[in-house]
């Protein structure tokens, strides 16, 4: 998987301007403030029947992308650095021009109990994991070789038959050696659990931590239309 330490490292010298925790800003802010920045966030790139393309923040907030429209190869999530106005252009809550974006790996959903993946890592509780708009992200610290190999990252569904929102997180390393700790991101569409129909409900993610204890942290999850 990539390593997404010169994301973060900018995430954490980024200016006094720019606000980490752009939900915190953003939600439920009133259209005519002066709600206007450059943020740093994690975005779903979506595009309109009619084919404008526009990010998702969360599960309700909407913004434009006026630079972007030309750029679209299909929906995904993406870490960028986005300048946003307070500007309500039709459908949207939001205008924006993006300065750069990275999309985020994406790991494998997955019914089978028998994938591998047995190497611990450690989730950060930070505003970079969370569930938003049908799919969890993750920001991990896990060992890394200095010439990694590829990382394969698995969310198992189905394993208590009770509770179809429990899921657990695997790691495969696949030999990868252990000489430096180091941060990364990777996101799962987890739209294929059952529909929660318009409602919350609790998503309860399980891994096993790089020192080899169990861990487990609740989310809410909304099915995305």
């Amino acid at each position: 998987m990539k390593r997404y330490l010169y994301i973060l490292l900018l995430a954490l010298l980024a200016s006094s301007c720019m606000k980490a925790d752009m939900d915190n800003w953003i939600d439920g802010a009133p259209i005519d403030d002066n709600a206007t920045g450059e943020y740093m966030a994690i975005l779903t790139v979506k595009k309109t029947p009619t084919d404008s393309v526009y990010f998702q923040l969360n599960d309700s907030t909407t913004i434009y992308a006026a630079n972007y429209q030309n750029n679209y190869s299909r929906m995904e999530r993406v870490f960028c650095d986005i300048t946003v106005t307070n500007k309500r252009v039709g459908r949207f809550n939001y205008t924006g021009n993006i300065n750069w974006l990275e999309p985020l790996d994406e790991g494998k959903v997955t019914a089978d109990a028998s994938v591998k993946g047995s190497d611990g890592l450690d989730i950060l509780n930070d505003w970079m994991t969370g569930v938003e708009d049908g799919y969890l992200t993750v920001h991990y610290s896990t060992w890394w070789g200095k010439s990694p190999v590829q990382h394969d990252f698995y969310l198992v569904t189905g394993a208590n038959p009770a509770d179809p929102y429990e899921v657990e997180l695997r790691q495969n390393a696949n030999g990868d050696k252990k000489d430096d700790q180091g941060d990364s991101l990777i996101c799962f569409d987890i739209n294929s659990l059952p529909d929660t129909g318009g409602q919350y409900k609790t998503l309860t993610l399980k891994w096993t931590t790089s020192g080899g204890s169990a861990s487990e942290k609740e989310f809410k999850f909304k099915t995305r239309k």
